[in-house]
């Protein structure tokens, strides 16, 4: 006995030494995370930027041009490390950021000329390359040139390039224009085979979000009205590029849109060679390497020594800046208040539109005395019916309190977008930006079917018809016509919602509406417009609305706590000392990535009431 009892004394003994190996362990790793955070924090990267004189500032791009950037994800970050992607993982940047820089830069004496390195620059929608272009003509029309260069150019990289004086290529790179897609995978057959039944409730002729699941393509309806659109983007492309470049005499719109045949011949010619084809098609002015490249901008600064031309880069130059929304102490304010993702019901951190998180901003500013306007920026394809109309109840607060409301639409503000948008004083839009999209739907599926196939049945009682609703069982004719009614209710509501808003009569609305998709230009011709114009134009058009000349702008954004703001610097910080490129990701994962988005919409939306109000083709490839 006297061993037995030793025994377990032994292993009690080294379990506890084990726990308290860990939790110091634990401990520790945080001492050293902490410490590391200190020492990060006074690297040479918060050494005060100084720009010397006869600078480039170099717009070197590595990622996303965005409108808001999002809070950092520790997931994702870990992610990153761990991928090895660290080093070259591509960043955010918000467009308005980028076009401060630029007219700063424009005025500033060190600066010599710009730089647009390309290469890096993954993804921007039309509107945010164009308001980033207008200040880029601005910055040229001061005498400064502007240079770019890319590896190779993809379609929105080169559509930024034909803003600059000069376009390069390396001899080994090559333009790539596809022109606008819209594209969706169709799970019909799949469900057909899996005996799953989807219950579509829809009103609208042209909301075609419901399709997938119905069909096995898109249907004429769809494809008319996306094709409408779609070309009006592509030749607001091609106008907007051959205008940049007239000074190119190669260049033509076959140059930007040539058919297959006109490709394969002018190719022949070059022998095949891509980076002699853009330069014959007047695509690009010169091809040239890097090292090249960078050399002929010490000639064009006329720089007296060989030396390398002196360049600071974007974030650099940035951080000499001030503010983007700058407080001087006036009376009057405008308070601009970003909005961007699917609208949802509920809170989150920013990454969508949610109805309690973005309700809270717009009573900030509604219960500011000083802010006379509000300047809402919406870049969203719609979501949960139940959220869109909680956030323009608040919207209709704002204006019950004296506020001017305006409505600034980024690249798409449709469906759920425009139920919103739709109550403000004035709506500016940008030529480009989709819009509309009125129209609503529902859907779920069952699977009694599937059950019954495998040899699962259900049965019980209950003490009314609607306690039997549910995945696994039928849905009987009677519900299908009450969830029916349900939407149609709905979309009378939308109308309804739209004609007050809009001061149109609900016929005029319902020739526009059917869930129709149209561009910002059809919007100013079909009365869902008020404006064409950028956010900088809907700051001044509240100016207007609410009659004040010396005003701030401000921003209402979400509050972190202390505690927040601490941990986000500190894991910013130290996750560079994890190891790195201890993962893969494999190619294929972006397929799953692409279904799993489409076909978990439901779930990722949460409308209580399971209305949507939601454009899927607002999305362009």
């Amino acid at each position: 006995m006297a061993f037995l009892f030793r025994l377990i004394k032994s292993i009690l003994v080294n379990s506890f030494k084990f726990i308290n190996a860990i939790r110091l362990v634990l401990l520790n790793v945080i001492f050293i995370m902490i410490v590391l955070f200190i020492v990060a924090s006074y690297d040479t990267d918060e050494m005060e930027v100084e720009v010397a004189d006869n600078s480039y500032l170099r717009l070197d791009l590595n990622g996303f041009i965005v409108e808001k950037k999002r809070p950092m994800n520790l997931s994702q970050e870990i992610s990153k490390q761990l991928s090895g992607m660290d080093n070259e993982a591509p960043q955010e940047f918000e467009a308005q950021e980028i076009i401060k820089a630029i007219q700063f830069a424009e005025d500033d004496p060190k600066i010599t000329g710009l730089v647009l390195e390309l290469t890096g620059l993954q993804s921007a929608n039309l509107n945010q390359l164009t308001d980033i272009g207008a200040s880029i003509n601005h910055f040229k029309d001061s005498g400064k040139p502007v240079y770019a260069y890319a590896d190779n150019y993809s379609q929105s990289q080169y559509y930024l390039a034909s803003y600059a004086d000069k376009i390069t290529l390396p001899p080994n790179g090559f333009v790539l224009l596809q022109g606008y897609a819209v594209n969706r995978l169709y799970f019909k057959n799949l469900l057909d085979k899996l005996l799953v039944t989807p219950h579509i409730f829809k009103v609208g002729t042209y909301k075609s979000f419901v399709e997938p699941f119905t069909e096995t393509r898109m249907s004429e309806y769809s494809k008319t009205a996306n094709q409408h659109w779609l070309n009006q983007l592509w030749q607001t492309y091609i106008d907007r590029v051959l205008t940049q470049r007239k000074d190119n005499p190669k260049l033509t719109a076959e140059s930007i849109n040539p058919t297959l045949q006109q490709v394969k011949e002018n190719l022949k010619a070059v022998n095949g060679d891509t980076s002699q084809y853009a330069l014959s098609m007047g695509l690009v002015d010169q091809l040239a390497f890097h090292d090249q490249f960078i050399n002929e901008l010490s000639e064009d600064a006329q720089q007296e020594s060989n030396d390398l031309p002196n360049m600071i880069d974007y974030r650099a130059y940035q951080a000499t800046l001030p503010l983007l929304y700058q407080y001087t102490g006036a009376d009057s304010q405008i308070a601009v208040i970003h909005g961007t993702g699917e609208i949802i019901s509920g809170v989150n951190d920013g990454t969508s539109i949610a109805d309690k998180s973005f309700n809270t901003l717009l009573r900030e500013a509604k219960n500011n005395p000083r802010i006379k306007a509000v300047v809402i920026r919406l870049d969203t394809p719609g979501g949960s019916a139940f959220a869109s109309e909680n956030i323009r109840q608040q919207v209709l607060a704002l204006k019950d309190a004296g506020k001017k409301v305006v409505v600034s639409m980024g690249a798409v503000t449709a469906s759920g977008g425009y139920w919103i948008a739709s109550a403000a004083d004035q709506i500016i839009a940008s030529p480009t930006t989709l819009t509309g999209s009125i129209g609503i739907f529902g859907m779920f599926a069952t699977f009694d079917k599937s059950l019954d196939k495998i040899g699962i049945q259900q049965d019980g009682v209950a003490t009314n018809p609607l306690s039997n609703i549910g995945v696994t069982q039928a849905l009987t004719p009677e519900l299908a016509e009450i969830f029916q009614m349900g939407i149609e209710n709905g979309y009378a509501n939308f109308l309804q919602i739209v004609a007050e808003g809009r001061g149109m009569t609900i016929e005029e609305v319902d020739k526009v509406a059917q869930g129709r998709v149209w561009t910002g230009t059809d919007g100013l011709n079909n009365g869902l417009v008020d404006e064409l114009g950028d956010l900088h134009s809907a700051v001044l058009k509240a100016a207007e609305l609410a009659n004040i000349e010396d005003f701030d702008v401000i921003s209402i954004e979400p509050r972190l706590s202390s505690k927040q703001v601490f941990f986000n610097q500190l894991f910013t910080k130290t996750i560079q000392f994890l190891p790195s490129g201890l993962i893969t990701q494999p190619a294929i994962f972006s397929i799953f990535e692409t279904i799993e988005k489409q076909s978990n919409f439901i779930a990722r939306i949460n409308d209580p009431q399971s209305r949507f109000v939601y454009c899927t083709q607002c999305y362009v490839e």
